[in-house]
């Protein structure tokens, strides 16, 4: 067996600055308010959840319901790192929150950025290319052809502001949002299923010098076909 050491996490003393990955954006998406629709209580939830590999297409309502309840931002606040710090669903290291879902629709080629902010989606006109290989590599390992493809790419550089040997915790947050997007999921009637790939070599093709790393991919869709656009 080979264990990588990835250090032991601290924070440092003194915090560094870090300018943030500026993303080449196309056209935007703009999704409607979540609603709140009747779900079991979390110790149900806990009891209820399982990976489903079963999937439909997502409707618009259903894709916006998921993200507004699993990754908005419902908090900020400016740090000395020049970046905001969040609150959202899934815990963080230091409330930085380095983790950025992209998604990939079925029989679309097109992948987009979930803005946290403004709860909204926009495309990334580069990823259409740098990307092909993903969808394919993804349908290996399980074949959905009807699943929307969420891929959780991490800026690392954000976290590692504040703690010297970060990386672990960047590893740890993208755990802690699978988790968050399955409860999520399920508490909504969706399927939900992560899958083993980081995403890379794909992922990281998006930004040079390290600014971008694939860290997880999950795919998502509605439990049945009656689900309507």
């Amino acid at each position: 067996m080979t264990w990588i050491d990835l250090g032991n996490p601290a924070p440092k003393s003194e915090w560094d600055r870090y300018d943030l990955f500026q993303w080449e954006t196309g056209q935007l998406q703009r999704l409607t308010v979540g609603s709140s629709p009747p779900s079991p209580a979390i110790l149900d939830l806990l009891r209820q959840r399982r990976t489903k590999r079963q999937f439909w297409p997502l409707s618009d309502i259903e894709l916006s319901d998921f993200f507004w309840h699993a990754c908005r931002c419902r908090e900020a606040w400016p740090s000395e790192m020049g970046f905001d710090l969040e609150h959202r669903a899934a815990p963080s290291a230091g409330a930085i929150h380095p983790i950025h879902v992209v998604i990939n629709r079925p029989g679309n080629a097109q992948w987009w950025l979930y803005e946290p902010h403004g709860h909204f989606l926009v495309e990334l006109p580069t990823a259409t290319s740098l990307f092909s290989g993903l969808r394919s590599h993804s349908q290996t390992v399980l074949d959905a052809p009807d699943a929307t493809r969420l891929l959780l790419l991490a800026e690392p550089g954000k976290t590692l502001a504040k703690y010297s040997d970060g990386c672990s915790l960047v590893w740890r947050d993208a755990g802690a949002l699978l988790g968050v997007m399955a409860l999520t999921a399920e508490g909504l009637g969706l399927s939900f299923c992560p899958l083993g790939i980081t995403g890379e070599p794909w992922a990281s093709s998006l930004a040079k010098q390290g600014k971008l790393m694939g860290v997880g991919l999950a795919l998502l869709g509605s439990a049945s076909g009656t689900s309507v656009r």
